[in-house]
Formats: structure tokens, sequence, C-alpha cells
């Protein structure tokens, strides 16, 4: 008769060690959302600030939300590793949402933050947005573009 207890102990002893440092095997993920040092070339920035909007919550919630466009960024060139970064920020309502993508070589990124809920009663009247995107890494930050926005709230 088998014990389970021993089988899944063998089992986790062996994943361990063929997962472990003697083998090489790399089973973790932090390579690919690690940045560093490194530029890109961008040759094209793509943000539809007429997206930028306060809009009801659906389905009777009882909350506005802000609905943030996606910024798509092209890049045709890269050295190393560093990301791009988008920042919407709405002081007025203490908002400031990050979007960010490692940058592993030439393409398209698409840079796409959540939307944000307001609390009931706090959303009336219009406020100033700054829509930014720019490249960073461990040895430099450079904007791309910045953008300044009137987003309406509603009555």
């Amino acid at each position: 008769m088998v014990r389970w207890v021993t089988v899944a102990g063998l089992f986790v002893v062996f994943a361990l060690v063929g997962t472990g440092p003697l083998t090489g095997v790399d089973v973790t993920s932090a390579a690919d959302t690690s940045f560093g040092d490194g530029d890109a070339t961008v040759t094209d920035i793509t943000v539809d600030r007429s997206e930028l909007a306060l809009t009801p919550g659906r389905f009777g919630a009882n909350v506005t939300y802000l609905r943030v466009p996606t910024a798509t960024v092209t890049v045709g060139g890269v050295t190393d590793r560093p990301r791009l970064l988008y920042v919407v920020s709405v002081p007025a309502l203490d908002i400031r949402l990050i979007e960010s993508r490692v940058v592993t070589g030439p393409g398209t990124y698409r840079l796409a933050p959540d939307d944000r809920a307001i609390p009931p009663g706090t959303a009336g009247g219009s406020y100033d947005a700054t829509l930014s995107v720019r490249v960073q890494s461990f040895t430099g930050d450079r904007p791309l573009t910045r953008a300044t926005v009137t987003v309406g709230g509603q009555p």
C-alpha cells in the first residue's frame, strides 16, 4: 500500500531539485518584468485624449468612473532593457495611474491603465488631467509626450 503523504513529499523534493540551481532550469519570470539601463528610439505615440472621460457606472452602480485612453507606442530600436511609463494624473481627484512595460525589442507597445472608480458626490465639475509617456531606465528618464486635458464631471 502506497502512502500518499510519502508520494506527495517525494514529488515536492523532485520538483525542487529539478528546478534548483544544480540543473540550471529557471522557472521564474522576473527577467521578463525587470528593467535596467538603456534607451529606446520611439517612432510614434498615439493617445486619443478625447477618450479621457468621467462616466457613470454601469448596471446601476452609484459611482462615476474615470475612463482612461490607451497609449500606443511604436519603438524602432532599443538598447538593453528600458521601460515605457504612462502616467495619468488628476490632482483635484487625488488620482495617479501608472502603467509600465519593459521594452525588449522593436515593435508596438500598448499601455492601458485600468479605469478608476470615484466615490459618489466627488466627480461634479471639470478637472485638469495630465497624460504623459516617457522612457525610463536606471541611467535616465526621458519624456516623450505630455498633454494637459480638461475632463468634465457628471452633475
